[in-house]
C-alpha cells in the first residue's frame, strides 16, 4: 500500500459490532516506523470511521499500519510506504496490460491486427518501488472492489505481476523513479475498457464504487485516458467538454484538493469512430473551459504523432511516448513551472482574401517548425519527429458554405498564415481533423511537442 507523502493522511473503514454502535473513542489508527508511532482519533458514522494522521515525507522504508478498537487489533497491514498516488482512470488504453489483451491467442490476435507483433510491445517494467491496486469490473459491491487477480491486496509492479497492470500508468510511474528513486508510486487503476464517460461522473455506474469510496484520500493526481466510446455518436462527442469538466471538478472535491494535479491524453490516431475529430476538440478546449473551477495543473498529451504507425488499431503502440510526455508535464508540475504543451490555437484572424492568420495561446507557440513525425515501429521517445523543409500540412480552411479545401500554410515566427486562393472569405479553419489523418509534416515548437488538432472559427 502507498499513501500520498506531504499531506494529511486521512484512512477509513467499516467497523462492525454485534453488541450496539461503535464507539469512536475506542478506535486508534497508528502508522509506526522510522523509529516513531504516529496515531490518529476516528470519527464514525454508520460504523465507518475516519482517522487523520500528520503529513510524512517520502520513505522506502514501510511503516505498519494498525486499527485497533480497545485493546483489540481488527486490523493491521505491514507494509505501507509514504510516496506519490495516482488514481490511474478512463478506458481501455489506460486499462490495456498483457494479460487481458494479450494474453491468449484470441486477444492478441483481435488487439495485433496486423499492425504489430507481440515483440513490440513495451517491455514490462519491473521495480518494487512501484505499487498497484487494480478495481474489479463490478458494480455490484458499495465500497471499492478490488480486481482478483490481485489478491485482495497492492501488488509491486515486478515479475510476472506486472503483466496484469496497465501500460501506461507502469511506464508513466517507472519515469517518475527515474527522477526521484527514492519516492515509492502507488497506482490505482480505476480504468475500465469500453465505458464512456458519463460512467465515471456523479451519477455513472463506476463512479459510485470506483472513485466515490476514495473521497477523503489525499493523492498526487490523476492520469486520465478515455474517449474512444464518445466518439461513435455526435451528441456523445458534443456533450463531452460539459461532462469532462464536470468530472474534473468533482474528483478535485472527493480528493480535496482544488488544485488536484489532473494529466489527460487527447485521443490517438484512428478512424474507427466517426466522431473523434470532436472529442479531440472537446478534450482540447477543456484546458479553457469556463465551468473549471481551477485550471490550474491541468495538462494534456497530444497523441497525434505517437502511434508509431500502428493506428489502424484502437489500442495502438506508443504508450511509452505517451508516458514521458505525461511525466514531464508532472516533473514541470513539481517545479512549480509552465507545464509543457504543443501549439494551442487560439485565434484565426482574416488578413485579406483568402488569407488567415493563426495566432497560439501564450507559452506554446514559441520556436514553431515544421517537422516530420516518425509513424514507425522503431520511434522512441528519443526521436519523435525530424525537421522537413516540408511545408505543414493538414491545414483547410472554408467559407460561410461550409466547404473545406486544403490550405498552404507558412510559419511566420509565433504565427502562422494559411492560404487558400479557392476560399475568398475564409470563415473556418481547421487541422488534422479526422479520426486518422495522415500527414507527412506536422507542426511542432521547440520542445519537439506536436500543435493538437482543432477547428476555429475565423474573426475580421
Amino acid at each position: 500500500m502507498v499513501l500520498q507523502r506531504d499531506a494529511p493522511i486521512t484512512l477509513s473503514g467499516l467497523i462492525a459490532r454485534q453488541d450496539g454502535e461503535v464507539d469512536a473513542s475506542a478506535i486508534t489508527v497508528t502508522l509506526t516506523g522510522d523509529g516513531t508511532r504516529r496515531a490518529g482519533k476516528a470519527t464514525v458514522k454508520n460504523n465507518r470511521f475516519t482517522a487523520t494522521l500528520d503529513a510524512l515525507p517520502a520513505s522506502e522504508t514501510p511503516y505498519e499500519l494498525t486499527v485497533a478498537y480497545g485493546d483489540q487489533t481488527v486490523f493491521h497491514l505491514n507494509t505501507v510506504y509514504i510516496g506519490d498516488v495516482f488514481v490511474a482512470s478512463g478506458q481501455s488504453n489506460m486499462e490495456l496490460n498483457y494479460e487481458q489483451y494479450y494474453g491468449t491467442t484470441a486477444e492478441a490476435r483481435k488487439n495485433l491486427g496486423s499492425a504489430f507483433s507481440l515483440s513490440d510491445l513495451p517491455e514490462l517494467v519491473d521495480d518494487p518501488g512501484i505499487h498497484f491496486i487494480r478495481a474489479a469490473h463490478t458494480t455490484d459491491s458499495a465500497d471499492f472492489p478490488v480486481d482478483p487477480v490481485m489478491g485482495g491486496e497492492w501488488k509491486a509492479c515486478t515479475g510476472t505481476d506486472a503483466q496484469y497492470l496497465g501500460y501506461l500508468p507502469q511506464l508513466f510511474a517507472q519515469r517518475l523513479r527515474t527522477d526521484e528513486p527514492h519516492v515509492p508510486i502507488g497506482i490505482i487503476q480505476t480504468a475500465w475498457g469500453g465505458t464512456p464517460i458519463r460512467d465515471h461522473v456523479p451519477g455513472g455506474r463506476i463512479y459510485k464504487n470506483h472513485i466515490a469510496p476514495l473521497r477523503g484520500m489525499r493523492i498526487a493526481g490523476v492520469i486520465w485516458y478515455q474517449g474512444c466510446n464518445d466518439a461513435w455518436q455526435l451528441q456523445n462527442a458534443l456533450d463531452y467538454e460539459a461532462r469532462f469538466s464536470t468530472l474534473i471538478n468533482d474528483y478535485r472535491t472527493v480528493f480535496e484538493d482544488p488544485q488536484m494535479p489532473f494529466l489527460y491524453v487527447q485521443l490517438a490516431r484512428w478512424g474507427g469512430a466517426q466522431y473523434t475529430q470532436y472529442v479531440r476538440q472537446a478534450q482540447l478546449d477543456t484546458l479553457t473551459d469556463p465551468n473549471l473551477k481551477n485550471t490550474a495543473n491541468l495538462g494534456m498529451t497530444v497523441t497525434i504523432d505517437t502511434d508509431k504507425g500502428t493506428s489502424s488499431v484502437i489500442h495502438p503502440l506508443g504508450k511509452d511516448i505517451i508516458a514521458a510526455r505525461m511525466a514531464n508535464q508532472w516533473r514541470a508540475i513539481r517545479a512549480h513551472k509552465a507545464i509543457p504543451s504543443g501549439p494551442l490555437a487560439a485565434a484565426a484572424r482574416r488578413t485579406g482574401d483568402g488569407t488567415v492568420q493563426l495566432t497560439f495561446h501564450s507559452g506554446t507557440a514559441q520556436g514553431l517548425r515544421a517537422m516530420k513525425p516518425d509513424y514507425s515501429l522503431s520511434a522512441s521517445t528519443d526521436a519523435m519527429a525530424t525537421a522537413t523543409s516540408q511545408p505543414v500540412e493538414g491545414f483547410e480552411v472554408a467559407d460561410a458554405s461550409g466547404e473545406f479545401h486544403k490550405a498552404t500554410a507558412s510559419i511566420d515566427g509565433s504565427a502562422v498564415t494559411l492560404r487558400c486562393p479557392q476560399v475568398r472569405a475564409i470563415s473556418q479553419v481547421r487541422y488534422l481533423w479526422a479520426g486518422e489523418p495522415h500527414s507527412d509534416s506536422l507542426l511542432y515548437n521547440a520542445s519537439a511537442l506536436p500543435a493538437s488538432p482543432f477547428i476555429l472559427a475565423v474573426s475580421r
